[in-house]
């Protein structure tokens, strides 16, 4: 993975900043103007072998071959997810999951593919029409499971993930164990770096998810042996120490208690490639789950909002919020830099349930209380559940307790906007401007700067809730929620009140904010201040990045 801003201006400058740790290497590879630009992008590109990506923004616009469009569109039936990204072409090394900026600066996510990408990947593996379509599988998985907006570049882990990915979709499509491997053993490198592993480990992850999907599907011979555990940063927790899914029987088996039956490993292959709604229990209406999972699938396809039920029998010990939690970051639901996954885990028979919801998507679910909720469904309907007909219609009042929340998702904003608070501020100012000369009524979509996503850099002044006048609005902090709030002065000049919600910082990479330091945020703006007052704006916290 290589960290690039690919800028949509005139020039159309690929900026690429050096190096994949966690570092960067930006400040020595940029200055002035670019450096900024760089900064305040903070978009990712991630190449198959590590290779780092050179290209004008403008040069990846092409229409993809045919040939890879084709093979992007059969690996993607395999997923069980809308694609998130676009199909290009471009003078990249072979093919690049990438994030660009369009011309109006708003991001999307691409996978590039050099026109020659699909005769030059079959020639390395001896014709082999498995060599590419591993490659792709590999790239899909990075947009997919958010790599590439993951703060701090590279990591093996997720390069393991992503080959991981690759040998469970290949299995699924008819590959052999060593078509499936055979790509990466013909590229990779012997030794590893810090930021992707060595081929051997990467195949090894490859023989993992292609055993996992013959598990699933009920083969035999499949291998077996599990992979070294991939720990989430901030989590505490490896994919060995959590429940994985059992697809035989749909249900949720903790690593080693089922021999040769845990599929699969969270963390590794993302739950949400296969279904939305897990019942271990069999007791909800399967015609009513149906339904509910195709709202979900909408959802993710047309606003990228994912949200995923888990109905089971047994907690392993761990607390509803805990169980839930650590689904949400080993199984990477949402995209990490707004916030807009969430994970609603039911155990009936236990008598508990919990919701974690991504920080984004917590704002819509601010005046609910789903865990009350949940927990009045078991009073009242899972005794109707245990009857031979199972929950029947009780399956719709679970689902019920998240219209609200759905209802708003969906219309919600969920596109970074704009890179700066300078920019949003200039183009409402200019949007007041147009409607007091045209005198147009004022409308609430195109008129109101609040709501809006919003992408700032800039230095942390304060730790403490900045309370008075045009601070901290004091009724927001602690509480039910549990806010608490810092202070930014942002590269423009603009002092910014960020609300922290208390589960932000362990999703985060890098851990908890910390003084004095400059980090790129992500968040939907609360208020606009004013900067000649000296008021602060504000902004819900969604996602941040140290620079």
């Amino acid at each position: 993975m290589r960290r690039i801003v690919l800028a949509s201006t005139t020039a159309a400058a690929a900026l690429l900043l050096n190096g994949c740790d966690k570092g960067g290497g930006a400040d020595g590879a940029l200055s002035g103007a670019d450096k900024v630009e760089a900064i305040a992008s903070t978009l990712q590109a991630c190449s198959y072998d590590g290779e780092p990506i050179k290209a004008q923004a403008s040069a990846l616009s092409g229409g993809a071959p045919q040939d890879c469009a084709s093979a992007v569109s059969r690996i993607m039936g395999y997923t069980g997810l809308p694609a998130n990204f676009v199909v290009v072409s471009g003078p990249v090394p072979n093919a690049a999951a990438v994030i660009l900026l369009d011309d109006n600066r708003v991001p999307r996510r691409v996978i590039a593919f050099n026109p020659q990408f699909m005769k030059a990947a079959e020639a390395q593996v001896g014709g082999s029409p498995w060599g590419p379509i591993s490659i792709m599988a590999h790239e899909i998985a990075h947009h997919l499971s958010g790599h590439t907006i993951v703060p701090g570049g590279s990591r093996p882990e997720i390069e393991l993930e992503a080959d991981k990915f690759s040998g469970y979709v290949l299995q699924k499509m008819g590959a052999p164990l060593a078509a499936a491997q055979q790509m990466i053993l013909s590229v990779g490198t012997s030794h590893g770096t810090l930021t992707h592993p060595a081929k051997g480990q990467r195949a090894e992850a490859i023989k993992q998810g292609w055993a996992q999907s013959c598990m699933q599907a009920g083969g035999t011979g499949c291998p077996g042996g599990t992979a070294a555990a991939i720990k989430t940063p901030g989590s505490g927790l490896t994919a060995d120490s959590l429940p994985s899914l059992d697809a035989s029987n749909g249900s949720l088996v903790t690593n080693g208690s089922t021999p040769g039956r845990a599929l699969p490993n969270p963390g590794s292959i993302p739950f949400k490639y296969g279904r939305f709604i897990i019942d271990e229990t069999g007791r909800l209406d399967p015609a009513r789950v149906k339904v509910m999972e195709q709202r979900l699938y909408r959802l993710a396809k047309d606003v990228g909002v994912e949200m995923s039920f888990l109905v089971v029998n047994d907690l392993k010990g761990m607390s509803p919020d805990d169980y839930a939690w650590a689904m949400m970051r080993q199984l990477r639901i949402g995209k990490l830099d707004v916030g807009n996954g969430a994970v609603v885990v039911v155990a009936p028979r236990q008598g508990q349930a919990a919701v974690a919801f991504g920080p984004g998507l917590a704002k819509e679910a601010e005046f609910s209380d789903p865990k009350k909720q949940l927990l009045q469904w078991i009073g009242a309907a899972w005794p109707n559940c245990e009857d031979a007909d199972g929950c029947a219609g009780w399956t719709d009042a679970l689902f019920t307790n998240f219209n609200g929340t759905l209802f708003w998702a969906e219309r919600s904003k969920w596109t970074i906007q704009f890179q700066t608070l300078g920019e949003l501020l200039a183009h409402y100012k200019r949007v007041d401007d147009d409607r007091t000369r045209t005198k147009r009524a004022f409308n609430p979509d195109t008129d109101q700067p609040n709501g809006n996503l919003i992408r700032v850099t800039g230095r942390i002044t304060s730790l403490k809730a900045p309370t008075g006048v045009g601070q901290a609005n004091a009724r927001l902090l602690g509480g039910k929620l549990g806010y608490t709030a810092v202070s930014m002065t942002t590269d423009d000049g603009h002092d910014v009140v960020l609300y922290v919600a208390p589960h932000l910082s362990p999703l985060m990479p890098s851990g908890a904010i910390k003084a004095d330091t400059k980090y790129t945020m992500v968040g939907r703006l609360q208020s606009t201040g004013d900067k000649e007052s000296k008021q602060a704006s504000s902004m819900w916290l969604f996602s941040y990045d140290p620079v």
